[in-house]
């Protein structure tokens, strides 16, 4: 069943309540203010009402099409078990990381690289071939990690605190820590997810608050530039991918997912789905009849499973440049899950893919 929320906008000196209601359940919602990251900021003259924006202006423009024939081959991996002799904490071409505290975030740098948070607060590349390495700590651990649409130039991600403060985090070089920025006219109590909107003069950083109790939100997730944003949510208890534009909260609705929603990820024209209560990991094929901000996504087709318990319980999935397209990477979270734990949780491994990660984004 398809739902739309309009949510209403705010100023940044006058705070409204109303809602709006979705199944009975209501829906209050704030996007507030306009930030640079250069930081100068300025209020902007948004209509009062019940929700306000904040944005800020992060140093990258656009996503590159990503083409690097110089990479090496890696392969794609399988879900077998082959008996060996190596240690739980050891890694391979599918287990990239192990034996980490309980993961918490998951972002994309670059080809063959990401950023993971985990709980007790800390920031780690993790790539393969290499021991995960700790960049950053942050003091409160990441709820989500989000990458400057020219992470691959700029190394910069904006980080959202469980503790609801954000940093812009720029990482350098291997024996270098990483440079965190606090973001304060970002940071406010009951921020549920940041996430980029486009504009003539390039890309803004958002942020979206919730007070309704009944939607439970996830993870943004971005698709191909000047697309509306996709996100996982819980709505009247129905987990769910949801397209975020204009002020509207748009289920896409049409595909069973158990009981559970984790992070997403957007590969050209595939959403990929974390499912951590049914343990699997779906791509589930979208697409719009245009582009732009003002278009809608739809789904186009049924979902195929792309992992189905072989590593516990995923949480998180992005979306990594290789050398022919993108692969999966996704986090585990069985420490989380109540279940009897491997000795190498928690761990970021490469998902099979079965052709769904191939191509890029515009």
């Amino acid at each position: 069943m398809l739902q739309k929320v309009m949510l209403s906008s705010m100023s940044a000196e006058r705070r409204h309540s109303p809602s709006a209601n979705l199944r009975g359940c209501a829906l209050a919602a704030a996007l507030a203010g306009t930030l640079a990251l250069g930081g100068c900021f300025s209020p902007s003259a948004a209509p009062e009402a019940s929700f306000s924006e904040r944005t800020a202006e992060p140093t990258g423009v656009r996503m590159p099409k990503f083409s690097s024939p110089d990479l090496p081959e890696t392969p794609v991996p399988t879900t077998s078990k082959e008996a060996d002799k190596r240690g739980p904490c050891d890694t391979d071409d599918t287990t990239l990381a192990a034996c980490l505290p309980l993961t918490t975030a998951l972002a994309p740098l670059g080809p063959g690289e990401t950023l993971v948070g985990t709980a007790d607060g800390a920031l780690s590349v993790v790539s393969p071939g290499k021991p995960s390495r700790k960049v950053a700590q942050l003091g409160s651990s990441a709820k989500q990690i989000l990458a400057s649409p020219s992470v691959v130039e700029d190394r910069q991600v904006f980080v959202l605190r469980e503790n609801d403060t954000v940093a812009r985090v720029t990482l350098f070089g291997e024996a270098s820590p990483a440079d965190v920025r606090e973001m304060p006219e970002l940071s406010e109590p009951g921020i549920l997810g940041i996430h980029f909107d486009p504009n003539r003069s390039g890309h803004f950083i958002n942020k979206l608050l919730m007070g309704d109790p009944g939607i439970e939100f996830k993870q943004f997730c971005h698709g191909p530039e000047n697309m509306p944003a996709l996100a996982t949510a819980v709505l009247d208890g129905i987990p769910q991918l949801v397209q975020w534009s204009g002020g509207l909260i748009e289920p896409l609705g049409g595909v069973d997912l158990d009981n559970s929603i984790g992070g997403c990820a957007v590969i050209a024209d595939r959403a990929i789905i974390a499912i951590p209560g049914a343990e699997k990991v779906v791509s589930l094929p979208i697409g719009a009849e245009h582009t732009g901000p003002s278009s809608s996504w739809r789904i186009t087709g049924t979902p195929e499973t792309l992992v189905d318990g072989e590593f516990g319980q995923i949480s998180h999935v992005v979306a990594v440049p290789a050398k022919d397209g993108f692969e999966v990477w996704g986090a585990t979270t069985n420490k989380n899950a109540g279940g009897t734990v491997s000795e190498s949780d928690e761990r970021v491994v490469r998902l099979p893919n079965n052709g769904a990660a191939g191509g890029s984004p515009d």
